[in-house]
């Protein structure tokens, strides 16, 4: 089950962060870490399951490409690799898919928001979007759970309607987020990203946790 979480967090980043690097406004620098990142997640995700290696391989190789701007074409294999490496995984359904989109989401957004700090001239629009992201994430995820607690009983029913909750707290905590990246206010929509993270990843481990249960 963690490592379920784990793949479907580094395949969220790979993907996203992949589609951010095709918007061409971000500097190179910022996806040194979501390779980073990725790599270090899909790492520990292979102890489990060890195809997710091919991903820690895949992002190593595209962080070196970022010093050559290669990663622009090495970013969107290594994010096809994800999503075959995660639709190919075990014990995975519907649930890891909105997972990995709710836990790249808000990563990326987290992340993007640091690098303000380097890039200030940056603008919002490339985190607007980001937030976006997160919006849909934290509304397909929620759908997803919702119908998972309402076809469970037991400890499927508990783990997934407390992945409810806490996927509506990281909806509760979005609004503020989004607001704040509007009014340029871009560290302290950081800052709340950062507690958004935790909600997310225990909403995930529990919704992964329902529908291993219901199988």
């Amino acid at each position: 089950m963690i490592t379920s979480v784990f793949l479907a967090w580094a395949c969220g980043v790979a993907v996203v962060g992949a589609l951010t690097r095709l918007w061409k406004e971000v500097q190179p620098g910022h996806f040194k870490v979501i390779w980073l990142v990725t790599a270090g997640l899909s790492l520990a995700a292979g102890f489990g399951y060890h195809p997710a290696w091919a991903l820690t391989l895949a992002s190593a190789v595209t962080f070196a490409a970022v010093y050559r701007k290669a990663d622009q074409w090495t970013g969107p294999l290594a994010a096809v690799l994800a999503i075959v490496i995660l639709l190919a995984g075990v014990d995975l359904d519907a649930t890891s898919v909105a997972g990995a989109l709710l836990l790249g989401a808000v990563t990326n957004a987290m992340l993007l928001g640091h690098w303000h700090l380097n890039q200030p001239r940056l603008g919002t629009q490339p985190i607007l979007r980001t937030v976006y992201a997160l919006w849909a994430g934290v509304a397909v995820y929620a759908a997803t759970v919702t119908y998972v607690a309402l076809n469970s009983s037991g400890v499927g029913a508990l783990g997934a309607w407390t992945a409810v909750v806490f996927t509506a707290f990281a909806a509760v905590l979005t609004a503020p987020v989004h607001h704040l990246v509007r009014t340029r206010s871009i560290m302290s929509a950081t800052g709340i990203l950062y507690l958004e993270i935790l909600l997310c990843v225990v909403a995930s481990f529990t919704g992964m946790l329902a529908a291993l249960a219901r199988g």
